[in-house]
């Protein structure tokens, strides 16, 4: 025969288990909700900086460019073939540096790739004007033309002259002011 006691003494441990997961997974959600509400705000800062960018930009020859951004990049949420009519470019997500020759790519937006992998993909473009943009390059002295870079209250973004002369588009002077006084 089971005896009272023990049975209220496990009924006991089992709500003090159930407590203490209660605890745990609360902690768990607010330790982890901070960042992913950082996320969301910097993925906000890029698409602005981006499109601001690429909104300041002239191409020869061009009116609505191309942008492809890889896959890789983890601050870029851009809708992907934006029928917007307000919309001044239309965006394609590619699964890897490959995929560039693949497509026009007017503008191109790095993800993880180092410095040295831009400089090697932006190769292919000689001849071409090609804007470029990475996430991956807080030196920006080679690779991308324009760098973002996320701090944790700061989001702004480096410019690379000697690439931006190299990439054949004419971006505004205001852009570059912006810039050096690392605007969001």
């Amino acid at each position: 025969m089971i005896d009272k006691y023990q049975i209220h003494h496990e009924i006991d441990v089992l709500l003090l288990l159930r407590h203490i997961w209660k605890i745990v997974f609360t902690s768990l959600i607010l330790l982890l909700l901070p960042h992913f509400a950082w996320a969301e705000i910097k993925d906000d800062k890029a698409n602005r900086i981006v499109s601001g960018i690429i909104s300041f930009t002239q191409w020869p020859g061009l009116k609505n460019p191309e942008l492809c951004a890889l896959s890789s990049a983890r601050h870029l949420s851009l809708p992907q073939h934006s029928a917007s009519p307000a919309a001044t470019f239309t965006v394609v997500y590619l699964a890897n540096v490959n995929d560039i020759a693949l497509h026009r790519c007017d503008a191109v937006y790095f993800g993880d790739q180092t410095p040295q992998q831009q400089v090697e993909a932006i190769q292919q473009f000689h001849g071409r004007a090609v804007l470029t943009l990475a996430e991956n390059n807080a030196e920006c002295t080679v690779g991308a033309a324009f760098c973002l870079i996320f701090q944790p209250d700061h989001t702004h973004f480096s410019v690379n002259l000697d690439s931006l002369t190299r990439s054949g588009v004419r971006v505004s002077p205001d852009v570059l002011l912006l810039s050096r006084e690392g605007s969001e």
